[in-house]
């Protein structure tokens, strides 16, 4: 996930300032993914409000409507 949707190898020649920023929201990315991992391990009928604000939601609906 985080190679090729975040593309992590196009970082490679950036500037320091960048790459420290890409890499705190990279760091959240993979904690959330990793967090959504384990927690559909235990429960795979978990509502998505429980990992997603309702500002998140909306915005996955609206991207997942805009690519259908």
């Amino acid at each position: 996930m985080l190679k090729s949707g975040c593309r992590i190898e196009d970082l490679a020649h950036a500037t320091a300032e960048r790459l420290r920023r890409a890499i705190a929201i990279n760091l959240v990315i993979a904690w959330r993914i990793m967090l959504m991992t384990l927690l559909g391990r235990e429960d795979a009928g978990l509502p998505a409000e429980v990992l997603f604000s309702d500002v998140e939601l909306r915005t996955l609906h609206a991207y997942a409507k805009k690519n259908d």
